[in-house]
């Protein structure tokens, strides 16, 4: 394990996670347009999903890599969704 979140191994996880969320951030046209062209292609996860909206799944990743905020605030954000998916855990 991590040795906890108090733990020198945990706060380095969430450190590379957020920088790993902010470049991710940083491309996310490139991102966005390579689920496009996947969506084109019928790439079964994106053109048969369940709910048969592609783009809709699209848009649904687009609004999770909240272009609207700073990295700084972005990477609350995410070390917030860290925190929430330990406790779903626990």
């Amino acid at each position: 394990g991590m040795g906890g979140q108090d733990s020198q191994e945990y706060q380095q996880f969430c450190s590379l996670a957020c920088q790993a969320y902010n470049l991710l951030r940083k491309r996310a046209g490139l991102v966005l347009n390579l689920l496009h062209l996947m969506s084109d292609a019928g790439i079964e996860d994106l053109s048969n999903n369940p709910s048969g909206d592609a783009e809709g799944v699209i848009a649904e990743v687009e609004k999770r890599f909240k272009l609207d905020l700073s990295d700084e605030q972005a990477e609350v954000y995410f070390v917030q969704l860290i925190k929430e998916s330990l406790s779903a855990l626990a």
